[in-house]
């Protein structure tokens, strides 16, 4: 194996050169391998001013850029978690004070975080300021800036989560310190409404809440004020009361103390939460003033990279131009080499296709080379010896159906089915280069297939031996397609268990049978025989069906004309007698006629009539003795 797959190198590399044995992608590689070393040996010059360039515009965007979209985006950040400050501030007493948490601190936080990661990626940006120093800010001034803008974001997130737990302690409605007050103030109202009497008592006790409310809706200091007035005046109307015991009095001044103890804590935590929001709010515009300063020195850093940038690039443009131009140069003069290799053997087939599809199916394709086009154009000519073998198949085919119908119309003609029989076994034979062939019918029980004709002297032997196969025998491809129905094949009877040796027909190799069908019936089988191992393919089974086909259609005809002319024969002649019969003028006369014509009709040698009106059975008696 070796040694042959060496001589087939050896060969190729003879016949079609070291470029044409190689394959087309390895071809295609080397031709751009070529191009790309070009393109590095003359850009080389070119590269250096390129580099600079690069490192210039890298230097923008590591730079001033950077600092510019950092110092933005940091801004960005604190315009969304200002957002989510006022969020909460506004919407924490109708949302409720946890879902407000959920919905707006839990956020709030996240842009905190996202701030203080763009203050450490500013940090690590602190030496371009040294690499590109501009005159109206300093790395030192941009270090203190952000040592700054970390402190306060810090001041900002703390004074923020003060605020909102402050606010968490105040309540609002039912919760916190809101709530409590409003459970003190409920208590003293059920000491004091619905009693006859204290009219002044309530009162008083609605302006109380009155003004609580007040301050609940607008903070104000005098409201507080207020409130600890009429709280005054609710105390020493209760001292003065005559309708309330002793008892209810010192209960009632406990639960006006500890109701305005509950109103100072409210007003005290909103003192605190007020501190808070003043912190928090003064912290986020020092961020924003810095955040806007950095951006500025940012955007000036920026431009000054850009102008080096430019610089460079004007200097090398020029250079690239003709550096473009030259590989362009060499590009399209490697293309075009390139191209009329791959095209020649293109066109040389595609005028080898046009010339098979006008029918020239002995051209071959050129091969000249070894790679993917040269197997294409050796698949192409395979590809061409199997069309012109499909092409003589297809003839072959059409010979064959053309055979079957000269078999048909050289059978059209014949009334008898003997004859009818043999002339299409010997067709056959002779028209599809057969071995032997021959026709079995089915005898009148249904039981057996009896031959009724054979080709050759085998058949005429067979035939006269009376050889009949039963219906139910296994061993018979014969008895086994009448049963099926369908056509049989063995291409090879040695391997067959149910072929029947003949030793009239030693050569026997293969073997096709199949039935003949007339209107759903059986009525006997077409046997074809080959002495080629192989011959039968299922083409020739539908050719042979269909001849048995019109074979059987011929027969079931013969059959029928025989039935009518029998028929037609005896009917002329039952009329020619009667009419005989009827010109006879006296009895011996017709009984004459009778005797003579009927004896003639039947071939007898010696006729008798008996005449007895008496007797039963009397009547005319025939014989060929």
């Amino acid at each position: 194996m070796n040694i042959t797959s060496t001589s087939d190198t050896s060969l190729a590399n003879e016949r079609f050169g070291f470029w044409g044995n190689l394959p087309l992608a390895r071809k295609l590689l080397l031709a751009f391998g070529a191009l790309f070393a070009l393109g590095l040996v003359i850009a080389a010059s070119g590269l250096w001013g390129l580099n600079r360039v690069q490192n210039a515009y890298e230097d923008t965007l590591a730079g001033g850029v950077e600092i510019q979209n950092r110092s933005d985006h940091l801004s960005n950040a604190l315009l969304e978690a200002r957002r989510r400050e006022k969020d909460f501030l506004l919407r924490w007493q109708t949302e409720g004070y946890d879902t407000a948490f959920v919905n707006y601190v839990a956020v709030h936080q996240d842009h905190i975080l996202e701030m203080k990661a763009t203050l450490k990626t500013l940090s690590e940006l602190a030496p371009t300021l040294d690499r590109n120093p501009i005159a109206t800010y300093s790395r030192t001034q941009y270090e203190s800036d952000l040592a700054v803008l970390n402190r306060t974001v810090i001041i900002y997130q703390e004074s923020f989560l003060a605020a909102v737990r402050l606010l968490g302690q105040r309540g609002h409605v039912d919760t916190g310190l809101e709530g409590e007050l409003r459970t003190a103030v409920q208590t003293l109202e059920a000491q004091i409404y619905d009693r006859e009497g204290l009219e002044p008592l309530v009162i008083t006790m609605l302006q109380i809440r009155r003004r609580e409310k007040d301050y609940l809706l607008r903070g104000d200091q005098q409201y507080v004020d207020n409130v600890h007035d009429l709280v005054a005046q609710l105390r020493g109307q209760v001292t003065g009361s005559d309708l309330l015991q002793a008892g209810e009095k010192t209960e009632i001044r406990a639960l006006l103390d500890e109701y305005l103890t509950k109103f100072d804590a409210l007003v005290a935590k909103d003192i605190e939460v007020t501190v808070e929001v003043e912190v928090f709010r003064n912290a986020a515009t020092s961020i924003q003033t810095l955040a806007d300063r950095i951006e500025s020195a940012g955007k000036e850093l920026a431009l000054q990279d850009i102008d080096t940038a430019q610089t460079n690039s004007t200097q090398t443009f020029a250079l690239t131009g003709i550096t473009v131009l030259i590989v362009l140069i060499a590009s399209i003069a490697l293309a075009v080499t390139l191209s009329r290799q791959l095209t020649r053997p293109i066109i040389s087939l595609t005028k080898t296709a046009q010339k098979i599809s006008e029918g020239k199916f002995d051209i071959q394709a050129d091969v000249n080379s070894a790679d993917e086009i040269g197997s294409l154009a050796q698949n192409f000519n395979v590809m061409t010896a199997r069309l012109a073998q499909a092409f003589e198949d297809v003839r072959r085919r059409a010979a064959e159906l053309a055979t079957v119908a000269e078999v048909s119309t050289a059978t059209s003609t014949i009334l008898e089915v003997t004859n009818l029989l043999q002339e299409v076994v010997n067709l056959t034979k002779e028209r599809f280069n057969l071995y032997h062939s021959h026709i079995y019918l089915l005898d009148e029980s249904g039981e057996n297939l009896v031959l009724a004709s054979g080709a050759g002297e085998a058949g005429r032997q067979m035939v006269a031996e009376k050889r009949s196969i039963p219906l139910n025998r296994e061993q018979s491809l014969v008895a086994r397609a009448a049963r099926e129905q369908k056509g049989v094949t063995v291409n090879d009877v040695t391997q067959a268990p149910d072929f029947l040796p003949n030793v009239l027909l030693p050569d026997t190799r293969s073997e096709l049978a199949v039935p003949m069908i007339v209107g759903g019936k059986v009525i006997g089988v077409f046997d074809v025989q080959s002495d080629v191992v192989g011959r039968f393919t299922d083409s020739d089974i539908n050719i042979q069906t269909t001849l048995a086909a019109q074979v059987a259609t011929s027969v079931q005809n013969v059959r029928q004309f025989e039935q009518s002319k029998t028929q037609a024969d005896f009917e002329s002649l039952v009329n020619t007698i009667g009419q005989k019969i009827q010109r006879a003028t006296t009895v011996e006369d017709t009984l004459q006629v009778a005797i003579r014509e009927i004896g003639s009709a039947l071939g007898a040698t010696r006729v008798k009539a008996n005449l007895s009106p008496t007797r039963q059975g009397d009547g005319i008696t025939a014989s060929r003795n």
